[in-house]
């Protein structure tokens, strides 16, 4: 394929209706959403823009952001950390300098950065032309990224599968505030890759592509040349990648609810949804003995409809054929929803079913809940509730090994409500008291 800078086409995506952000501010029993004007709108990233791919020579990833009308450049964030947005999230930056993002201009409170540290940033303004996306931002980012600064809050991120960046889009050049700008989170959902020795032979017709003299792909990127007689002053390279190499960067979960989920058990599955779900599950269940006591609390709110029906299909063959031969081995069921939903069990929105070695009455409490499809959706619940529900209102064995299952695709509410008392620190301190492990599979947002 063969694009000028003067040809090149963009691909605009409008939206016109609001989107609703899918985080609430709790102000008492009020709730509170953030709603995006349609200029902000117009600047938002979805995972169909954006291609990412590992660089097998010096590791790290390749990041391709696909230009639209409205957005003229993008810098890389932390997510929001702040339900309200008034707390800071850091902009991430390289340990070192890099040639794909480190001459590009950054505007701060008007003024250009010059600082050292400004070229470690990880924005971009200039595109590129690819053959995959056509007009595109780049960014290189390393394996470990920093944020903030040794006189605030300040650490680094190891990418791996299940960290989440922002894409910050701007309306203006040079991630410049004075404009609109929008933030889209997505996660790393990463294969394994193996880096290449450094004695590969190098691919055929390779260079470093400059713009405006500026070096912008590093020495693991291919871009193939025009052919000389089809090149003019206006005509530029155009990156090439095989799709076989690309990795995947998703916006299909919630980073709020990776995040406080991660918070309770140390890791989190990431589940493919109705796919995945049973493998999932039965993944947790690989070290069971005898005396096991297991309560899978499950988020019963509209968005999980899907999942819940294939749980009701497939769940209980999984368990006979996991736990059948643990003659001792009990199952509990808990279904969490929200306070404003039909729930009420001792004046929490959760409905139990106590522990039973009985894989078919299991079955049928697991049936018994019915979803329209309306109730709730994928903004915060009452997950911390639902945990400690699970930890207080099970009949759980003394000397049994004790394990929940969360199961869920929205994060817990990020103040307290109800009672006030249902925070993460109380809840985790019940459950390390009984010696209850807590395990967690996040479903893709609905």
């Amino acid at each position: 394929m063969r694009i000028c800078k003067k040809l090149s086409v963009i691909f605009i995506f409008f939206i016109d209706a609001a989107f609703i952000f899918a985080q609430s501010l709790d102000s008492g029993q009020n709730q509170q959403q953030l709603i995006y004007s349609k200029q902000q709108q117009k600047l938002r990233i979805t995972a169909e823009n954006v291609k990412l791919f590992p660089d097998k020579v010096n590791g790290g990833f390749h990041l391709y952001v696909k230009k639209t009308r409205n957005v003229n450049s993008i810098i890389l964030t932390e997510t929001t950390k702040d339900p309200s947005g008034k707390n800071d999230n850091y902009a991430y930056r390289a340990k070192s300098y890099n040639p794909v993002n480190g001459d590009e201009i950054r505007i701060l409170d008007g003024k250009k950065l010059t600082s050292k540290s400004a070229k470690y940033s990880l924005v971009d303004s200039t595109t590129e032309i690819t053959d995959f996306m056509g007009e595109a931002f780049h960014i290189y980012i390393p394996e470990t990224i920093v944020y903030g600064y040794e006189w605030s809050r300040h650490g680094e991120i190891k990418i791996g599968k299940g960290t989440f960046i922002n894409i910050r889009s701007f309306e203006k050049p040079y991630a410049d505030y004075s404009g609109e700008y929008m933030d889209s989170p997505f996660m790393f959902d990463l294969k394994t890759f193996k880096r290449q020795e450094q004695e590969s032979p190098a691919p055929i017709a390779e260079v470093t592509k400059q713009v405006n003299e500026t070096p912008k792909v590093s020495e693991a990127l291919k871009v193939t040349k025009l052919p000389e007689q089809s090149k003019s002053e206006e005509s530029i390279e155009i990156v090439v990648y095989d799709e076989e190499d690309e990795a995947i960067l998703t916006d299909d979960y919630n980073p709020s609810a990776s995040e406080k989920f991660k918070e309770m058990s140390g890791d989190v599955i990431y589940s493919k949804g109705p796919k995945t779900i049973i493998k999932d599950i039965e993944s947790l269940l690989n070290d069971e003995s005898d005396n096991a006591d297991i309560v899978f609390a499950i988020d019963a709110t509209g968005s999980m409809k899907n999942d819940i029906e294939q749980l009701k299909k497939e769940m209980v063959p999984m368990l006979f054929s996991k736990l059948g031969k643990n003659t001792k081995a009990r199952i509990g069921l808990l279904f969490y929803r929200d306070y404003e939903d039909s729930f009420n069990y001792r004046n929490l929105p959760v409905k139990i079913y106590q522990f039973t070695s009985d894989f078919d009455l299991f079955g049928a409490n697991l049936c018994s809940i019915k979803i329209l499809g309306i109730e709730g959706g994928d903004i915060p619940e009452a997950v911390y509730e639902a945990m400690y529900a699970a930890c207080v209102f099970f009949k759980w064995r003394p000397n049994s090994i004790k394990k929940i299952i969360l199961i869920g695709d929205a994060e817990p509410h990020p103040f307290p409500r109800g009672s006030g008392k249902y925070s993460k620190n109380y809840v985790m301190k019940i459950a390390k008291a009984k010696n209850i492990a807590i395990r967690t599979i996040l479903l893709p947002k609905d």
